[in-house]
């Protein structure tokens, strides 16, 4: 018995490593969760065409709660395929304490992750990141702002901040949705961390082959053609003088 989380890399079937293919041909039962960072359309039907088994994509609440799953790790080898790295969601790292507490052998096949990924393309240093952040949806009954609070955090450091953005029933938050969320999240707040001359970083498809990375002012980016979901924003810290090189190569 055993349960192992494999990761299938930032873009589709075609990132997953080696030693993963391996793990999936070997285990008798497959799992998948596509909410964290949903994944590439048709990656999972490909994958399990490339191993020969089924994969059972299972729903949100299957994965928090890991009932089904660890039941299924106590009598077999289990796989949960997970998109980018697997241990990057906190959800996954609670399945796997819950699995030692039962004394289920785990192990993980880390892979190429959206944070590592983003962070390497922009050209930004690695170490002048603060905490990552996501910006959900808002709807009627649920407006948070916290996201704005760790940016304001971040840039009082001089830190550059990556911001996840939501996905909810299957929709992919766009670069314009969020950009017109993070400036009616101003307009309530209103500690002029963003205005329409805000510079931020957009990056499209990361991973993909058909990336797209576009810097500049909020007001122009709004009026750019930004690329196609899924896309990643950085919002950037104080910048060295070779950060500011890269980004100028995507300037719109």
């Amino acid at each position: 018995m055993a349960l192992i989380f494999v990761g299938t890399g930032v873009w589709d079937e075609t990132d997953i490593s080696l030693r993963g293919l391996a793990e999936l041909k070997r285990c008798d039962v497959l799992f998948a969760e596509e909410y964290t960072s949903e994944t590439r359309e048709g990656t999972l039907e490909r994958l399990g065409k490339l191993v020969g088994k089924k994969i059972t994509v299972l729903a949100r609440e299957e994965v928090e709660d890991g009932t089904r799953i660890l039941a299924e790790a106590e009598r077999k080898d289990v796989t949960l395929i997970v998109a980018g790295d697997p241990m990057i969601s906190t959800t996954h790292l609670s399945l796997k304490l819950d699995a030692l507490k039962r004394k289920i052998p785990v192990r993980i096949v880390h892979a190429s992750s959206i944070l590592s990924g983003a962070i390497s393309e922009s050209g930004l240093h690695t170490y002048k990141f603060g905490r990552p952040v996501t910006l959900p949806f808002w709807s009627e009954d649920y407006k948070p702002t916290s996201t704005y609070d760790v940016i304001e955090e971040n840039r009082a450091r001089g830190l550059h901040t990556l911001l996840f953005l939501d996905i909810r029933d299957g929709k992919r938050m766009t670069a314009r949705e969020a950009m017109a969320l993070l400036l009616k999240i101003e307009a309530e707040k209103k500690k002029k961390l963003f205005a329409k001359a805000t510079k931020l970083v957009v990056l499209s498809r990361i991973g993909s082959g058909e990336e797209k990375i576009s810097y500049g002012a909020i007001g122009r980016l709004e009026k750019a053609e930004l690329g196609m979901t899924p896309f990643i924003i950085i919002v950037p810290g104080k910048l060295h003088f070779t950060e500011e090189e890269a980004l100028l190569i995507n300037s719109v």
